[in-house]
């Protein structure tokens, strides 16, 4: 019997998104250079299939460094980790904002891969 093991990692970028409504660019790396965000589950009968893959997310990051909200830039090709990776970003926790009030759109990434 052979056991594999999954791995999910989120990867905070430093970069914002470019966004019409995002007008606090030049705070945001500062503000979102630490974060700290859960792991997902990853179910058994996952591994069963054996899924895999990147799920990129932008993130919306307000001033207390909370997520507000959460959306798909890249799937991974299945809906299951796609939908675990935007649970588990809601509660990434960012470095609360040093000045400026705006909402900054961030990216936090995903990947699940079967060791």
């Amino acid at each position: 019997m052979i056991i594999r093991s999954i791995a999910a990692l989120a990867l905070i970028s430093l970069s914002t998104l470019s966004n019409q409504a995002s007008a606090a660019t030049s705070a945001a790396p500062t503000r979102l250079a630490n974060a700290e965000c859960d792991v997902p589950a990853y179910r058994n009968s996952w591994q069963d299939d054996e899924l895999q893959g990147n799920v990129k997310l932008a993130v919306l990051v307000d001033a207390q460094g909370n997520v507000k909200d959460t959306k798909v830039i890249s799937s991974s090709g299945h809906v299951a980790l796609d939908r675990a990776s935007l649970h588990a970003s809601t509660a990434c926790k960012f470095k609360p904002a040093t000045s400026g009030a705006e909402p900054v759109w961030a990216q936090v990434q995903y990947n699940w891969v079967l060791n």
